[in-house]
């Protein structure tokens, strides 16, 4: 028998259509709610199902652990209540599957996200080959129930899936790519950085938290590093190529040559500093152009829609902009567990 367990905070936009795709292939169902609106009330009166409701917040992760103890089957299916199953998966032999997910969604934001979630499924693939994992998504996912009972359940952690994801991967679990879901990304600017934000701040916990065990298992990380932050494969080829030291000897000498013409000493500060750039230009094309030829390929091997045309802006300002937040959360993670002060997320409970 399998399970799924739905958590939901307040309402759930998917909530019921996933109840009855659910009901309808033989799914025990359990709802994980705190605060629930009249809507999911209705909903579990409706059709009967398991429920773990809490009317105040007791936040994801003790949620899920007590809609956990409710659960008859030996599989449990997770999802968020604004992700819709589209096709389940089977285990196949893993102890935990990673649903691929796309997103829902036409602006640019969205559509931006959507490559996002791609790289999330190609990091996935590639960490299931490496028979490794060093994160979950949980907007959807798949555990044996045993596999749980046996590390623990999930920890009270602002990021609950990733830190079941290492937990996973450092103790030798299985950890697959399967079934198929849509799931709603953030609309606005605003609920970017909000959502960005607690990801970067959770992931970096849980990483320091494990640093030494991560760094030790190089599959671990590696299926991660240059697909999840591309701006890394920049930095990587400006750290490969020849530092120009004369190039900066010019910058400094040149304007002493107070025996050469101001015209011809203006020109050759013009060379110079057009010669540094496009060394720098050259390298972050080549860096792209590896990097865009990778996801443009793969993604019409794995039959997923993504816009082509805002790869570069993905590349070249949002995966930045991402890499700089996480690189941020890292430091301010580091600090607050120097002072000993708990990480916290507004609007988010843990």
């Amino acid at each position: 028998m399998k399970s799924a367990v739905i958590v939901a905070y307040r309402n759930g936009e998917f909530v019921e259509d996933n109840i009855k795709f659910l009901l309808k292939n033989g799914y025990e169902v359990v709802l994980a709610v705190d605060e629930p609106d009249e809507n999911l009330r209705r909903s579990i009166d409706r059709y009967c199902v398991k429920a773990s409701v809490s009317d105040v917040r007791r936040g994801k992760w003790k949620a899920l652990n007590d809609a956990l103890k409710l659960v008859s089957g030996e599989t449990v299916l997770f999802l968020d209540s604004d992700t819709k199953i589209v096709e389940l998966a089977e285990t196949n032999g893993k102890d935990a599957i990673e649903i691929r997910k796309e997103v829902l969604g036409s602006s640019i934001l969205e559509r931006l996200v959507g490559i996002d979630y791609f790289v999330m499924f190609l990091t996935s693939k590639i960490a299931e080959k490496f028979n490794s994992c060093l994160s979950l998504n949980g907007a959807a996912l798949m555990v044996k129930k045993k596999v749980l009972e046996e590390i623990g359940g999930f920890r009270g952690k602002i990021n609950e899936d990733t830190d079941l994801g290492v937990r996973l991967g450092l103790r030798g679990f299985k950890v697959g790519v399967g079934g198929k879901a849509v799931t709603k990304a953030p609309s606005s600017l605003k609920e970017w950085f909000a959502q960005r934000e607690r990801w970067s701040l959770g992931g970096a916990d849980v990483l320091i938290e494990n640093f030494f065990k991560i760094v030790r298992r190089p599959r671990l990380w590696i299926p991660y590093l240059f697909l999840f932050y591309p701006a890394l494969v920049g930095m990587f080829f400006e750290f490969i190529l020849p530092d120009d030291l004369i190039i900066k000897l010019l910058y400094l000498l040149i304007p002493l040559m107070v025996f050469i013409s101001p015209k011809l000493l203006s020109i050759a500060m013009l060379t110079v500093f057009e010669v540094h750039t496009i060394k720098n230009l050259l390298s972050a094309l080549a860096s792209f152009l590896i990097w865009f030829i990778t996801i443009s390929t793969l993604s019409k091997v794995f039959d997923y829609e993504i816009d082509f045309k805002l790869l570069p802006i993905y590349y070249f300002l949002y995966s930045p902009l991402w890499t700089m937040i996480c690189i941020t959360a890292f430091f301010r993670v580091v600090i607050n567990r120097a002072m000993g002060r708990r990480i916290s997320v507004r609007g988010w409970k843990v």
